[in-house]
């Protein structure tokens, strides 16, 4: 596919286009820094603006599909299917999720095509963040094998990875069971159950969510809610058939979540938050959640040590359900110190 061909993805922060002309100096800022360039096999070090040129005159004169990944800002990294998945964004972006936003977006144009039916990919060793992304896009490990990388001068060992039709198709159903209760994305159709839920007990909890919304008003909103594979996006809490709550992920990421008044107390948010952790960690590439809660519904502080959240601040919130701003407690939790009750 020729870059006058190649479509433009769009996520939820980023648009991915093809490269141009004029983005050899924004590549050579990127890839001229040696954090990043070290871990990219065909990229030499020190690397300027007349590589940078080199490389798009290279891009122009083949049918491989390159897109720059931009933000608001321009340019921020390439991500490419040049045989295999293979991306960079620059070193003062690192953190805020833009690889694997991209990622997400271009893999599923891979697999848009009936044809494709499996993806390459691979990372070199100590590269542990793209390691993680590639694990939480479902690739899996297939061999070790070694490679000359140009910034070192040498060759380096590099993990071999396959992302299956059917492994990703897995990753794109959000679809979670507990004994009690199914997590799944919401839908038109949970409108009119989603407006019943909100009540002022329960709003008063939550930043931005109005009392006594529509059902107008619930399917306007639900688009910002929509599961897409990336950070942001709210599932349902079913039970018996019925919508009684939800459970949210974006921002730092961080999470939240309500249910009706009348479940309150029956452990579901407990049983609902086991199944969703975890699999928070399974799907994305983060080492840390965050979420908070007003000062005056200690129920949810209670609920979040339970997982292993632990304090680290105090902040003042506004809510949509309140007058006034009022004073939250912020918590964080790492990977590695999540506890699933039994």
């Amino acid at each position: 596919m020729t870059q006058a061909a190649l479509p433009t993805l769009r996520t939820p922060r980023l648009e991915l286009r093809p490269l141009q002309e004029n983005d050899a100096d924004a590549i050579a800022r990127g890839v001229g820094n040696y954090d990043v360039s070290k871990w990219l096999a065909v990229v030499p070090y020190p690397y300027d603006a007349d590589d940078a040129r080199s490389f798009l005159a290279h891009v122009a004169a083949q049918d491989k599909p390159f897109w720059a990944i931009c933000n608001a800002h321009g340019l921020q990294g390439i991500i490419s299917l040049d045989d295999e998945l293979a991306y960079w964004v620059g070193r003062d972006v690192w953190g805020k999720g833009y690889g694997f936003e991209a990622a997400v977006a271009v893999v599923a144009h891979w697999f848009s095509d009936a044809e494709n039916t499996v993806l390459n990919s691979g990372y070199f060793d100590g590269n542990m963040r793209s390691g993680a992304l590639l694990r939480a896009l479902g690739f899996k490990p297939t061999q070790r094998i070694t490679r000359f990388a140009k910034s070192f001068q040498q060759d380096v060992v590099s993990n071999q990875m396959t992302l299956t039709r059917d492994a990703w198709n897995a990753r794109m159903d959000f679809t979670l069971y507990t004994p009690r209760l199914t997590l799944r994305p919401l839908k038109r159709e949970d409108a009119k159950a989603f407006a019943a839920l909100t009540v002022p007990e329960v709003t008063r909890n939550l930043a931005r969510v109005s009392t006594g919304m529509s059902v107008q008003d619930v399917i306007a909103d639900l688009p910002r809610r929509r599961w897409r594979g990336y950070v942001g996006f709210t599932i349902g809490i079913e039970k018996q058939g019925e919508l009684i709550g939800t459970i949210g992920f974006g921002g730092q990421p961080s999470i939240g979540y309500f249910i009706g008044p009348e479940h309150w107390g029956q452990g579901i948010m407990s049983e609902a938050l086991s199944a969703f952790l975890p699999e928070l960690f399974n799907r994305f590439p983060i080492n840390r959640l965050h979420a908070d809660h007003f000062e005056d519904n200690p129920a949810s502080g209670t609920l979040l040590r339970k997982f292993g959240f632990k304090e680290v601040g105090r902040d003042i919130h506004t809510s949509k359900a309140r007058l006034e701003p009022a004073p939250v407690i912020t918590y964080a939790l790492a990977r590695e110190s999540l506890r699933v009750p039994v």
